[in-house]
Order: C-alpha cells, then structure tokens, then sequence
C-alpha cells in the first residue's frame, strides 16, 4: 500500500496524531445531524483543512440543513448558501466579483492578510451535482474558474413537506408534525387506482428549506422541490398511458397530477364520541348555582349543524360561562339556531337585538373543548369532523352555510366566506372527501371604517371565500375510452386527475419526511405525494433500495450504475481531480488543501455514509466508508493535471469481497447471490481500469 503523503500509513495503523491536525473547529458542534452522519464528519475535516480565509457556497441539502436552522449556525467562515442547482454559477461569480475588486485595488490588504489567499469552495450533495447541478458546474469548469468543489456523496437525496401540510389519516386530517409511526394514513393503491390505508413507518424533522408551491384549479400544496408526485405520462397513439413519479421541480403547468376526489363511505367512521370534559358543579369554587344543561356524549346531524352556525357566528368566554352568536333578530339564522338548541340542549336562549347567549358554563366548556378555535380569524375545522358519517359531515356543511354562506344566484354553486385561512383550507379538504368540486381561495380587502355586520371596522380587515357545487357523474356507459383520454381516473370512485396551473417559489419554511409502508404514497393537502424520505440520484449504487426506486417482483432497486462524477470531472481536463472518505480523515484533508492551492477548478468526491438512507446502525459508518474503499466499490486515487495516483493501490487480489460491504447495508439486503455476483464483476473491471490508468501515469 502507498503512503499517500504519509498519512494512510497512520490511518492503517488506526493512529490519531492531535498535533498534525489543528484543533480549531470551523464547522462547530450544536448541528442537527443524524448520529453517524458521514457527511457532517466529511464538512468537519474539510473546514479543517481549508481554514478561515475562505468563502463557501452551499447548496440546499442536506449540509445546508443541519447547519443554518436560524438563528444558529455551525458555520465559523463566510457561508452563503444558494438553490439547489447553483453552486457552480455562484461560486465562479463570486471568485470573479472578488478577482475585479481585487484589480481595482480594493482588497489588497485583505488578500495579503491571515492565511494568504482566499480560497472559493463549493459544496453541494450528489442530487446538486450529479443531477440538477450538473450543468451550472460543468460551465464554471470550462470556464476555468479559480474554485474548489466539494461534492459529498450519500448516494441518495431527501424531499420533505412543511410542517403545515395536512395528512388525511383514519383518525382525521392532521397535521404532518402530529402524525405518528404506526398511524394509520390513506395512500393511493397504482394497481387498481383506488383508496387503501397504510400505515407510517417513520416521521422526521429535516430543519429549514426552500418551499414550492403547486396549484390546480382545485387543489394547493407545498413541498420541497425535488419531493415526487403522480404525474400523467402519455405514451402516444396506440400505447396506454401511465402513472409515473416526477419531483415537484420538474413539474410543468399543463402536466396533470393525480388528487382525492371523494372518500366516499371508505373514510366514515360511527359518529365521534367526545371526550368527557371536568364539569363544574355546585360548591366549587364561587359557583353557589349552576344553569343545568345537557350535554351530549356523542355527535348527531343536529349538533353538528349547530356547530357549523358556531363556526361562522359563534364564541364562548369560559370563564364567563358565556355561549354567543352573532345573529340579527328576524333571520332565519336565529330561529334555526334556537330551535337546534332547544332539541340538543334543552335550555332557553336569551335574546337581545344582534346576539342570542347561552349562560352555562358547561356549555362553553364542552364547545371549547371541541377544538373549533376561538376568534374570527383562527376559527378552524379539528380533525374529527373528517371522520363523521356523511350524514353529519353535510349537516356541518349546512350550519356554515347558514351562517356565513349563501347560493349564487347565476348558477348552482355555494360560497363560504371567513377571515380564517386555516378554517376555508380545511373546509376545502372536507369538501373534497365528500364529492364536492372546490374552487380556490380567493382574497378580499375591506378598509377600517367600512361597515361589516353593521359595525364600522376598527381596521382594514383580510378575508377570503371558497366556491363549491357537488360533481356531476360522468356517463360513461358510451365512448369510455375517449373519456379516459380525458380523464385517466375516470373510473376511480376515490381518485381524479387535475391540471396544473402554476409551480412557484414561495420562501424557506421547517419541513419534515414521513414514510409509509407498502404503497410509498400518501395523500397530503388532497394530493397524492410520494413518501418523503430517501429519494434517488443518480450516484444511488445499482441494486440499491430507496423510496423512488423501489424492490418488488419486477425491480430490484436501483437499476442504473452510479454515475461516475470524478472521471466527468476528469473529462473538463481541469488540473486537480480526487475521491475521499472521512474514514481516511488525512488523506481526506491532504487532498482539499491540495485541491484549494490549484489554480483552476478542482473537484473532490466525497463517499459519505448515511445510516438513515443506507439503512445501516449509526456506528458503522466509518466502518462502511473504509470497506467501500477495501472492497474496490469506492477507491481513493487522485488526478493531478491528467495522471492518475491510487491513494490506496491494492492488487486485485487483495481485495475484500463486495458481500462484505453490501450485507452490512438494509438498502441491498434483497439482493440474490446472482445480483451480488454481477456487481463484484463490474467493481473489479473498473478497478482494474483505473489501476491501468494510474499505472501508465
């Protein structure tokens, strides 16, 4: 084995020297990355080596995301983070804008300064520059910029959701923070395009990251941008056309995207029981009377009309022991709420011009306690609702009508209108799981002093309504096939198709994966999205399982080789080229202070392992790193103006068996000997390629 600088002796001999590596941390502790996280041992070692006189550029990743949750930051250089795909255009701009000022003279003093020269890195993940980045890095190197890249290389990339994405579950729509493992979610079934329940296998807080927004005429979600979702892909005249997964990214308006279309009776449950609330009674403290009321322990058509009214009209001031609703003398309103009451509750009303009250302290209590939210704006619809019968979804739907809805008089549609954004984005879902086409949400502005409810308003106020009318059925009993040109799902009970109107950046918000069993989908804001989670690249390793390349009876994973981005580095015919591993941290921090002292641009790959893609325990991570590098999987070398150099020359011979790598992984435990045979092959004819190369210099 060569020394490699000396260094792999040491590293061979498992030797940690403190006095040959500086002790200062440019990458601080107190990140958010997971335990063994081999890219974050990989940006620690790197730092090291290139010191303080550096500006970094990171792309959205991984890195990005462990390291810069505001207002913290592990960063102690200068560190810009930029999108997904361009580092190698901000980078190479950046050294540029630097070299002009340099030439007016406007930072001599500063390049003469501490550590010599400024040193321009970027860094990205395999998915930045593999795939998506690929392009903006390929023109810096062309263009001979004076910069040194750093690809880190998990062989997989994460797409997640925002915290505020809505899940319909079995137990209601919820929140994707409040989902759990082992809750039961409803997912897509591709087989036969109908609605079948899962169950989440894992949910994760990935930090930080940019945010798409993705609108149909009736439906509007969130996700990152390289998160999948069902797309329509025509084949042409005379082949059927297909469900295929496309990143958000890539989604084009006109591209149609798969979305709930009703639930049907597949979602009802019985009606909901409530949990018991702590009543107060006669001889707690300061209560010398109480208004007895009944309360119900169950939900019924009649309740839930009642609560609809409540909804739009309705408050309660608990420590008041107060129930109010907003509602004029003489409406029909008013005679259906006060009827309902006396049927539900048994208890008399009391009456002034504009309001009616309930005086009952176990009244506001037991409606507070529903979870409807309190004030105009933050009213909202709890997950239970979602799971009624129909019957009680539309008594629901009819008591907000009836407060703050009315008929369009041109046409058959409904119209909701409320101050609360949270409330009509729900009401939307629930409409949509009860066969209702939604419209979108449209905005409306009023002035302070214009009146509304005969009350000037102290403010300018905000507030929106949603349009619905019930779906009319397709006929399909003729020309069936020219429908389904149409509509693909035109057959699904459960499911249909939608035109994509607009895809567009809308800001940085926390975001999170959730991962669900056997069908890999979910239903998320009435649109049906891939599992979060492990997503492929194109440096996923062949054979390998993650969520967007699947094992079943007719794949086995990942069914490309990985791209090799070293030798297209290779191939720009730039003066410095290396692969590294933190499992070899000297040689790792010989090669980027080497690579940062070229002038030109220089590239090093990475190898960093990741337990949570490569499904491995935490503390194998150093382990997996050194066998990927002993099996001839990952082998360290290094191209300096042309010629090769193995940093670890092994003879063939020598050589650890690929099995030992591959089984200590859950991503490849599916693999059959006849799989795990024909990547031994591959591994040793390109091994013995590249030994050729190095040999001939």
């Amino acid at each position: 084995m060569k020394a490699g600088e000396g260094r792999l002796e040491e590293e061979e001999d498992n030797l940690f020297v403190p006095r040959l590596v500086t002790t200062e941390e440019n990458f601080a502790p107190g990140h958010r990355a997971c335990i063994g996280c081999g890219e974050a041992l990989a940006v620690r070692h790197v730092c090291k080596a290139l010191g303080k006189n550096v500006i970094i550029v990171n792309a959205t990743g991984c890195v990005e995301i462990i390291s810069s949750l505001l207002p913290q930051t592990s960063w102690q250089v200068a560190w810009i983070h930029t999108l997904f795909e361009n580092v190698g255009a901000v980078v190479s701009g950046i050294e540029s804008a630097y070299k002009a000022r340099e030439r007016k003279g406007k930072l001599a003093a500063a390049a003469g300064a501490g550590e010599g020269k400024v040193k321009f890195v970027g860094f990205a993940g395999d998915g930045g520059t593999s795939d998506i980045g690929l392009q903006a890095l390929s023109g810096a190197m062309e263009r001979f910029h004076n910069f040194l890249y750093v690809c880190y290389d998990n062989e997989a990339y994460m797409n997640c959701l925002p915290a505020s994405s809505r899940i319909m579950t079995e137990s209601g729509l919820k929140r994707i923070v409040e989902v759990v493992r082992g809750e039961r979610v409803y997912a897509f079934d591709r087989k036969n395009h109908e609605l079948v329940v899962k169950r989440c296998v894992g949910v994760f807080d990935n930090g930080t990251r940019e945010i798409y927004e993705l609108r149909t005429l009736h439906h509007q979600i969130e996700a990152t941008p390289n998160h999948p979702f069902l797309v329509l892909r025509r084949n042409g005249r005379g082949r059927e056309n297909e469900l295929v997964w496309r990143t958000l990214g890539a989604v084009k308006p006109g591209d149609l995207v798969v979305v709930l279309k009703d639930l049907a009776d597949f979602g009802e449950g019985p009606s909901y029981e409530f949990d018991p609330i702590r009543r107060t009674e006669v001889g707690d403290y300061k209560v010398t009377h109480l208004n007895e009321i009944e309360l119900p322990e169950e939900s019924s058509p009649d309740l839930m009309k009642y609560l609809g009214i409540y909804v739009g009209d309705g408050w309660t001031r608990v420590r008041r022991g107060e129930t109010g609703f907003a509602l004029p003398e003489g409406t029909e309103e008013r005679r259906t709420l006060i009827q309902l009451h006396s049927d539900i509750f048994g208890d008399s009303i009391k009456e002034d011009e504009m309001n009616v009250y309930v005086n009952s302290v176990n009244l506001a209590k037991f409606i507070d306690s529903l979870s409807f939210g309190a004030g105009a704006k933050n009213k909202t619809i709890p997950g239970w609702v979602f799971t009624l019968p129909k019957a009680e979804k539309e008594a629901f739907v009819e008591g907000l009508l009836l407060s703050d809805g009315y008929k369009v008089k041109t046409s058959n549609s409904l119209r909701y209108v409320s101050a609360s954004d949270e409330l009509l984005k729900r009401l939307r879902l629930l409409l949509q799981t009860m066969g209702y086409r939604v419209g979108k949400i449209h905005k409306q502005r009023r002035e302070k002093g214009s009146l509304c409810v005969y009350r000037p308003l102290l403010k300018d106020t905000e507030w929106g309504y949603i349009a619905f009318s019930k779906r009319s059925a397709w006929n399909t009993d003729k020309y069936l096939s020219q429908y389904k040109y149409q509509n693909f799902l035109i057959e699904s009970e459960h499911f249909d198709m939608e035109e994509v109107k607009e895809v567009r950046v809308v800001g940085r918000e926390p975001v999170f994966d959730l991962q669900i069993e056997g069908e890999h989908n979910f239903i998320a804001d009435g649109v049906v999205v891939h599992n979060t989670g492990i997503q492929r690249s194109s440096s996923t390793p062949y054979g390998a399982w993650t969520t967007t390349a699947p094992v079943g009876k007719k794949s086995i994973g990942q069914a490309t080789w990985k791209k090799n981005m070293p030798e297209i580095a290779v191939a720009h015919q730039i003066p410095y080229v290396a692969t590294a591993c933190p499992s070899y941290p000297f040689d790792l921090m010989d090669k980027v202070k080497r690579g940062a002292e070229t002038e030109g641009p220089a590239y090093i790959h990475i190898l960093s392992p990741c337990p949570t893609g490569w499904r491995c325990q935490p503390n194998l991570s150093v382990e997996l790193g050194r066998l990927a590098v002993e099996t001839g999987v990952f082998p360290l070398y290094e191209v300096v103006n042309g010629e090769y150099r193995l940093s670890v020359d092994l003879p063939l011979s020598a050589l650890k068996p690929v099995r030992e790598y591959l089984r200590r992984q859950g991503r490849f435990k599916h693999l059959t000997e006849e799989v795990v045979e024909k990547i031994q092959e591959r591994v040793e004819k390109e091994y013995l390629r590249l030994r050729e190369k190095a040999r001939q210099g």
